[in-house]
């Protein structure tokens, strides 16, 4: 029974890595022939944000001639250490090469751990083949494993936390705690976001020692937890000699687009549900154009016009083509010269806060003015975003095969999953299941609420974690179904007719 179990955690294991290599290395070849240029070393799918990972890593394994001034750093730091240990001993190309091996066996690691659990929790054979067989092999699941982004590990991190406080649950001893603990101090030092994953492990903790008699036990281990990103945000605070958050995006002493006029354009935009990326295609053109000295208008009325129509009056248009404007003319005639200096910085302007304050009190009316589209049907319009789409994000499926007829039944079939799967989180918080389980749920059902509601604009990426755990809801939720069938059939159908 034993030798049984151990090839069947190799069967799942090797197939859920063959698969992820094999669409992934496909869409490399993909990309090499369409794409070159979004290939970096030919290894991995280049992207706008990879390159903040990767430049530290670089800058410790070959050290710049002339060092520039410590700034506060504005990605945690986890991420770069599963790069940084190749790069050690090799080139970047073969660096990046060893990555994405990695990555897909930590991604492999957490489809066999999840059939662990449904074994351990007696799932039925056809559920936990279904569902095993849909993780290990579908492409919906693999997207960004071949990338250098924190979601080519934060999903498999999410899902092992989860995973192994399901099984610590189960277990005598505190081995799988202590794996979950580990686990989830890299997942938060890796993407802080992500906290929330670890309400399993404190759900196991609660039940196990105690209750309200284990609040110093949970506490103790929280603070574990957080030491290395403790460290990495009491680092950052130190340079900027105050407060930041532990997503420092927008600072005063930026000195480039990441100002707090881009966080007041950024906040009204999403007041009325602009997309990131139709965002960021309209400032990042408009700055680096003011840069060069051009301040025209056409970029304001570009920005005004992803407002919906005919909502706008024309006081509140002329306000932010003024607000617009004003940032314009501050970053061509103050800001560039700044950045052409050789130490690059340009603290906070009283100028620069005119326009902040401006725009946010255009924030503010609009807000108030149009409550129901802001709190309700804008984060509707997103919610939905986030759900209805395939997630079959890689080239190879977006353009290079798109319009064949199995690419088509396969981005169709992506899609009923993908919503079945995430629309499964918010149910499985009320199901009855494993408590551990709903626990989970709920915090990922926070999460998206929160992307929906607060973050807005988001990409479809930031929902992998959140679909890879979903699988696991869905498995143990299908799992009831059965069971009340079967029990509902009672052991003769003929009894039942």
């Amino acid at each position: 029974m034993h030798l049984r179990r151990s090839r069947s955690h190799l069967f799942i294991g090797l197939l859920a890595f063959a698969c992820a290599w094999f669409w992934n290395s496909w869409n490399v070849k993909a990309l090499q022939r369409d794409l070159p240029d979004h290939l970096r070393e030919g290894v991995t799918v280049a992207t706008t944000d990879d390159a903040s990972y990767l430049r530290v890593v670089e800058d410790l394994v070959e050290p710049p001639v002339t060092a520039d001034k410590p700034r506060i750093d504005l990605r945690a730091p986890g991420y770069r250490l599963c790069y940084l240990v190749p790069r050690l001993f090799l080139s970047a190309p073969a660096a990046l090469q060893v990555l994405v091996v990695l990555q897909c066996l930590l991604f492999a690691v957490s489809v066999v751990l999840i059939w662990e659990v449904f074994l351990v929790f007696g799932i039925t054979t056809p559920v936990r083949w279904t569902f095993a067989l849909l993780i290990a092999v579908l492409p919906t699941f693999h997207g960004f494993l071949f990338y250098t982004l924190t979601e080519a590990v934060t999903p498999a991190l999410t899902l092992l936390v989860l995973c192994c406080a399901m099984l610590g649950e189960r277990a005598q001893g505190n081995g799988w705690l202590v794996a979950a603990g580990i686990l989830w101090s890299l997942l938060m030092v890796t993407r802080p976001a992500l906290a929330w994953a670890g309400l399993p492990l404190v759900h196991v903790l609660w039940s196990r020692y105690g209750g309200w008699r284990s609040w110093a036990r949970i506490l103790m281990v929280c603070a574990l937890v957080f030491i290395p990103t403790g460290i990495w945000w009491m680092r950052n605070m130190t340079i900027a000699g105050g407060f930041v958050s532990l997503h420092p995006v927008y600072r005063a002493d930026e000195p480039g687009i990441n100002r707090p006029t881009h966080e007041a354009f950024w906040e009204l935009a999403k007041s009325w549900g602009t997309p990131g990326d139709t965002f960021h295609s309209i400032m990042e053109p408009a700055f680096h154009a003011a840069l060069a000295g051009d301040t025209s208008r056409s970029y304001s009325v570009r920005f005004i016009a992803t407002a919906p129509p005919n909502e706008l009056t024309p006081e509140e248009k002329e306000a932010i083509a003024s607000g617009f404007g004003a940032w314009q003319r501050f970053t061509s005639t103050i800001l560039a010269p700044a950045m052409a200096r050789p130490e690059r910085t340009l603290g906070p302007r009283p100028e620069e806060q005119v326009i902040v304050d401006d725009i946010a009190q255009v924030t503010r009316a609009y807000r108030s003015e149009r409550a129901w589209r802001y709190h309700i049907l804008v984060p509707a319009q997103v919610l939905r975003k986030l759900i209805a789409h395939s997630n079959l994000n890689l080239h190879l499926f977006q353009h290079a095969l798109r319009g064949r007829p199995w690419v088509e039944g396969l981005r169709w079939l992506s899609a009923l999953l993908h919503i079945i799967l995430l629309l499964g989180v918010f149910l499985a918080v009320w199901w009855r299941i494993d408590p551990t389980v709903r626990w989970a749920a709920l915090g990922a059902a926070l999460y998206v609420f929160y992307l929906a509601h607060v973050q807005r604009g988001v990409e479809e990426r930031y929902t992998l974690p959140v679909l890879h755990m979903a699988v696991l809801f869905a498995a143990l939720m299908a799992d009831a179904v059965v069971r009340a069938w079967i029990s509902w059939r009672g052991p003769n159908p003929a009894t039942n007719r």
